[in-house]
Parts: C-alpha cells; sequence; structure tokens
C-alpha cells in the first residue's frame, strides 16, 4: 500500500473513532438530561404525595373527632361540653393513651387534648403538663468502685480462693567445687473469703405499678443505686474480718498499712513541711517495700478544701486542676469523697485492690412477702453479691494516714 492510501485510511479511520465518541457522548448527555428530568418529575410527584397525605389525615383526624363526638354521646351538630373529670376518664380509657403508656411515652412526643368545662375550676390546673421524670435528691459519687480492678467467680461458687506465698533465699558465694550449704525456703498458703451478700427491698402498691408505671421504675433504679453507694462505702470501711463478720465486705482502709515517718525514714527531716511533702512520705514509704505504682489519694473534700491552695517552695500550686477539673497532687489522682473521714487520707495503688463480683445484680417483683397477696402490694427484692479482697504482699502499696496534720508534724524539722 502507498502512503498516502495509508494515510487516507488513517485518516478515515480517526474521523470514524471521533464520530463514534460523538454519538456515545451524545447519548451520555441525553441519558443524563433524561435522568435529571426523572429525579425531578420524582421529587415533584412525592411532594404532590405528601400534600395529598396531609389532606387525608386531616380528614381522618376531623373524622376521629366526630366519632369521639358520638361514644360521649354528641353528635356532628353540637359540642357536648364535659367535665374534666370525665374528659380525663375518657382520655385515660382512650386507646391511644394505653398505647403511649405500654411504649413508656417515648421522649416526650406524645401530647394528648381534652375539652373540658373548667367554669368551676380555680388555680392552674389547667395549665399544667407533666414532666415524665422523677427527682431524687443528689447522691454521693462512687469513689472506690471504679477505680479497683474487677473479677469474676462462677455462679456455682461462693468464695474467692488465691494462694500466698513466702520465700527466703540463701543466695551467695560460694568456693569452686563447692555447693551451697543452706537451701532456700518456700512457702505457700492457699486464701479464701466468701463473698458478702448484700440486699435491699422495696414494697410497691399494685395501682403504683399499673397507673404510674414510670414512678416505679424510678424507685426500682433509686434502689439499685443504693445499693452501689452501699458497696462503694464498704469497700473502704466494711468491717469484714474472718473470725467476726467473714460475710461482710472487707475494707480497703483495714487492709492498708498505717504511715509511718520512721518506715519511711523521715521524721523530722522536711524543712516547713506541707501536704505534698506528706503524700511523698506515702509514696516513700511504699516504694520501701518495692511498690512503685502508688497512683492515687483519697481524702476528705473539707480537708481538700483547706489544703488545694497549697505551694511548693517554687511558689506553684501542690494541687493541680486539669481541664476536666480533675485534681492531682505530685502525678497521683486526688479524689474526694466524705466517705473518708475529715483529716485522714488514704494514699495508694488502686491496681492492688479487687473487686470480685458473683453474677450480676438480680431483681425480683412478686406478692409473696408477707400479706402482700392481701394487700394488693408488690415487693421489690435485689440482690447482689461482691467481696473486695487485697492480698497480704499488696498490703504496703496502701498507706492510711490516721492524722494528717499530726503526721505533718512528725515530719516537719524542727529547724524550720
Amino acid at each position: 500500500m502507498e502512503k498516502n492510501e495509508l494515510l487516507a485510511a488513517l485518516k478515515e479511520h480517526g474521523e470514524a473513532i471521533e464520530k463514534k465518541q460523538a454519538e456515545i457522548k451524545a447519548a451520555v448527555d441525553a441519558a443524563k438530561a433524561e435522568s435529571k428530568e426523572q429525579v425531578e418529575k420524582l421529587k415533584s410527584d412525592l411532594a404532590a404525595m405528601e400534600e395529598t397525605k396531609k389532606v387525608m389525615q386531616k380528614q381522618l383526624d376531623e373524622l376521629d373527632i366526630e366519632i369521639q363526638k358520638v361514644k360521649k354521646g354528641g353528635n356532628a351538630g353540637e359540642e357536648k361540653e364535659v367535665s374534666l373529670e370525665t374528659a380525663l376518664k375518657s382520655l385515660f380509657k382512650s386507646q391511644e393513651f394505653a398505647e403511649a403508656k405500654k411504649s413508656g411515652f417515648p421522649n416526650g412526643k406524645n401530647v394528648f387534648q381534652i375539652k373540658a368545662d373548667t367554669s368551676n375550676i380555680t388555680g392552674t390546673v389547667n395549665l399544667t403538663q407533666q414532666k415524665l421524670a422523677v427527682k431524687f435528691a443528689p447522691e454521693r459519687s462512687l469513689a472506690f468502685l471504679p477505680y479497683l480492678n474487677v473479677g469474676v467467680i462462677g455462679a456455682e461458687k461462693n468464695r474467692v480462693l488465691w494462694v500466698e506465698g513466702a520465700y527466703t533465699s540463701n543466695v551467695g558465694y560460694v568456693a569452686e567445687g563447692t555447693g551451697q550449704a543452706t537451701a532456700d525456703t518456700g512457702t505457700a498458703t492457699e486464701k479464701t473469703r466468701a463473698m458478702a451478700k448484700i440486699s435491699a427491698k422495696l414494697p410497691l402498691t399494685a395501682e403504683l405499678l399499673e397507673d404510674a408505671d414510670y414512678i416505679a421504675s424510678a424507685f426500682r433504679m433509686k434502689m439499685q443505686e443504693k445499693a452501689m453507694i452501699f458497696l462503694d462505702g464498704e469497700a473502704y470501711d466494711g468491717n469484714g474480718s474472718d473470725g467476726v463478720n467473714p460475710n461482710h465486705i472487707y475494707g480497703i482502709q483495714g487492709h492498708a498499712t498505717a504511715f509511718n515517718e520512721t518506715t519511711a525514714g523521715i521524721a523530722g527531716s522536711v524543712v516547713s513541711a506541707n501536704i505534698g511533702d506528706l503524700v511523698d512520705g506515702c509514696v516513700l514509704q511504699a516504694e520501701k517495700s518495692e511498690h512503685r505504682g502508688l497512683n492515687t489519694v483519697w481524702m476528705n473534700p473539707s480537708d481538700f478544701f483547706k489544703m488545694k491552695k497549697t505551694k511548693g517552695t517554687d511558689g506553684q500550686y501542690l494541687f493541680v486542676k486539669d481541664i476536666n477539673g480533675s485534681y492531682t497532687i505530685n502525678g497521683l489522682n486526688v479524689v474526694r469523697t466524705s466517705k473518708v473521714t475529715a483529716n485522714t487520707m488514704l494514699v495508694g495503688d488502686s491496681t492492688k485492690c479487687q473487686l470480685w463480683w458473683k453474677r450480676t445484680q438480680e431483681l425480683k417483683i412478686s406478692q409473696m412477702n408477707g400479706t402482700d397477696f392481701v394487700d394488693d402490694v408488690y415487693t421489690a427484692v435485689m440482690f447482689m453479691r461482691a467481696q473486695v479482697v487485697v492480698e497480704a504482699a499488696d498490703k504496703t502499696a496502701l498507706i492510711y494516714v490516721s492524722d494528717i496534720a499530726d503526721a505533718i508534724g512528725k515530719i516537719n524539722s524542727p529547724a524550720a
């Protein structure tokens, strides 16, 4: 094929490709235009359907009103005013109210209107709108449970078991070809502790459960909250003991090691000693027992208020507030709680405290308590099973200061 013929063929082929591309582009543009037109049409149809729906709903509402009038003894041609009592009874018996009540009046979306003769009503009762929430007085926040290590024992078990070991080493030098004369000694002892059983009960009338179930539910939740607050307090100073109260909570305070300025080696050694020095002294005492992870200071709110403006030798506040409003002192989290007695504090490693649960909280409601069945009342009973364990080797990681002022005085330098 000659050169001119080849160029002509290539040109013809290129023109054919351009023509095909133009056809495809035109088809795509037409499809886009048609699609856009279809979308707009769909939007228009949806809007029209929505308007039709509103009209139909209005007609249904008007029809429902007429039906209700007939049910109440009226007719389409007249409005019969009824007393507020009658109107409320009619509302409470209506299917709409029953369905809304069954669903728990979600998010306050259910609004009911009644028409009644209010000429004999005084005050503002006809202007009242109920807020479906029960307000209780503020409670003490949990101060200990959120910081403890949590474990769970099986449903068929009722005791926590752990092993405490002791080891005496006689590691030392020996001459070549001579064995160690004194052997190491080691012992291991199994320890167990029974779970504590905590319970609360709340009588509820049948009418309260049936007519105001959201109020009854709020009381049941309060019962569980009170039980958790009780457990939180017992986790700190519970009177559990192997001899007297083996089924009570063993409090962290009872496990802790008392602060001792002599053990810490800082008696009369700190010039112008303050709360920061005392906290450091507690950390030092724990370190001398090879515990280096102290992370929390529990103290009374009044003590915190009196000491929070204390400054170090560099002029900076010892209690440092973060963006969340929480405080630290010398790097340790500060937890303020009224459960800690004024002028005392606990400094420790919270991870050394174990909170053991058996199953989860149980809530039972029945009419089998005394004369419940005769009196037509129910009794709600809540049970929880828990225990606190601090193993012997970890007790020196919890330092209890029984008298803050006295302890600061004992570490203060006489020359100050």
